[in-house]
């Protein structure tokens, strides 16, 4: 009973510890490692030509930087959730000179997928 219970609690504590380092992966990322991640994950869910690629890595770059500096500013509050939907919404409008119709439908559908997943409902995006 006692490894039982001891073996509860390492496992526990192993997932916890993991989860709480892959919180703070995400929010250490730096603008440029973001829009590499973004652009690699755009790339094969809307399967992006080369140049559309460079584009999308550009605008991720330019937006990532712009969210960044207002996190840091330490805003908070529905003047931060405003000024972070002005940027999802220029990254939208970027986006949607670079994408084919059918790709900037999908990059919707996706934003909205994956809001839901993680429990924000549906809209823009906040990355």
């Amino acid at each position: 009973m006692k490894k039982l219970f001891l073996l509860s609690i390492m496992f526990l504590a192993t997932v916890t510890l993991a989860t709480a380092q892959q919180g703070q992966g995400r929010q250490q990322m730096t603008p440029e490692e973001r829009a590499k991640t973004n652009t690699e994950r755009l790339e094969k869910l809307l399967s992006l030509k080369a140049d559309q690629k460079t584009k999308v890595h550009a605008i991720e770059l330019e937006i990532g930087k712009e969210m960044s500096a207002l996190r840091q500013n330490n805003s908070q509050g529905e003047a931060r959730r405003e000024a972070m939907q002005k940027l999802n919404a220029k990254r939208d409008a970027k986006y949607k000179e670079v994408l084919t119709a059918d790709q900037f439908k999908k990059y919707q559908e996706d934003n909205e997928q994956r809001q839901r997943e993680r429990g924000q409902g549906g809209g823009q995006r906040n990355n």
